[in-house]
């Protein structure tokens, strides 16, 4: 099923437009939750505007799903408040249960009943309504994502792809004011990825609602967020659109978490670090500052031996869209990493002359003394 449903989604067969919703604004302040020592969330502020899609990023155990339960209800905060359109929905004094929230859940694992039809699935939130209005609700639903033909059919005979897409429909159906997505598509094979997400993205986006997604895929947040919210030991240390984290992390593991560095050290005079590479601008550090020169492999080029830095190749793999090459440059101690499209007619043990775009070179203060 995994092969109808790619050749579905390239043929513009994709999700049709959703009911829109109203959407609710989020806030947190100061939210602080902890499983015995350990603090999964440590004095959290965060604002979401109504209709903004949220991503969640950060490795695992970093706190982002106990995050995303907090502000479902399915855990309480030790300390903090979380507002749901300026109504505290969690804080001193004050809980509402999730199912009075009026928030729509996709779990990792979809959390899709196996005894019940894909109808029943998608039919099982609306309460409010009579049996024949709650399925031909569904009913809908399913249609809306290409579902329809296997509405009478169990979870079990559908692919990764189409169950994510099952109980988005569910999530979606009663029309939630605020979306929750835990890594909504790391069980699919990268085949499939893209296009459920794509499909998911604009199913989320016709809906309206608030969206938060957890992820730790520095490349699916930047695909779907409208800001990223980059976590690490229980708080949000950066927060702002995709191209602000990207182009400007705020400390060397923030970039690292973003895209693979060459790191070359060096100390910091006249308002740059000088390096075996070249010299680079240092704002904001002091003179004499231990400090790290971070490039992206995209940001090296390779030219003709004699030009720029004197460089060898050690090695040479071929990646489909992009080679990588590893190349040895005196006085840095491990070889740099180089991506280039296109064939560079290079192998191990030519010469070439290394130069560096100063606009892929980030530079932070070293850590320690």
């Amino acid at each position: 099923m995994d092969d109808v449903l790619t050749k579905d989604l390239a043929t513009n067969d994709v999700p049709t437009r959703t009911p829109v919703t109203l959407a609710s604004g989020l806030v947190l302040e100061g939210v602080r939750h902890s499983y015995g020592a350990t603090q999964a969330a440590a004095g959290i502020d965060l604002a979401i505007e109504p209709g903004e899609i949220v991503c969640l990023l950060g490795p695992s155990g970093c706190g982002k799903t106990t995050l995303l339960r907090l502000i479902a209800g399915i855990e309480r905060p030790s300390a903090g408040r979380i507002l749901l359109d300026r109504q505290v929905v969690a804080g001193p004094g004050a809980f509402v249960p999730p199912e009075k929230r009026h928030i729509g859940l996709v779990f990792q694992d979809y959390a899709l009943f196996p005894h019940l039809t894909n109808l029943a699935n998608v039919a099982f939130g609306l309460k409010a309504l009579s049996k024949a209005e709650a399925l031909a609700e569904a009913r809908r639903a399913l249609e809306r994502m290409r579902l329809g033909r296997y509405a009478d059919d169990y979870p079990h005979a559908l692919s990764g792809g189409e169950q994510q897409r099952v109980a988005l429909a569910r999530a979606l159906v009663t029309r939630p004011a605020i979306l929750l997505m835990d890594e909504p598509f790391s069980g699919l094979d990268s085949r499939l990825r893209g296009s459920v997400r794509d499909a998911t993205l604009a199913a989320v986006r016709d809906a309206g609602a608030t969206c938060v997604i957890v992820t730790h895929d520095p490349e699916e947040a930047m695909l779907m967020g409208d800001r990223i919210a980059l976590m690490r030991a229980g708080r949000i240390v950066q927060l702002g659109t995709p191209e602000a984290l990207y182009r400007h992390p705020c400390d060397l593991p923030a970039a690292r978490f973003f895209c693979e560095l060459n790191e070359v050290g060096g100390r910091v005079a006249g308002g740059r670090i000088a390096t075996p590479l070249g010299s680079f601008a240092a704002p904001g550090l002091a003179e004499g500052t231990r400090a790290v020169a971070a490039i992206r492999p995209q940001g090296i080029e390779m030219r003709a031996p004699g030009s720029g830095i004197a460089g060898r190749v050690l090695e040479h793999r071929f990646l489909g869209e992009l080679d990588m090459y590893e190349v040895a440059v005196e006085g840095i101690d491990r070889p740099l990493i180089v991506r280039r499209r296109g064939p560079a007619g290079l192998d191990a043990g030519h010469e070439v002359g290394v130069h560096v775009d100063v606009a892929d070179v980030l530079v932070f203060a070293a850590a320690g003394p």
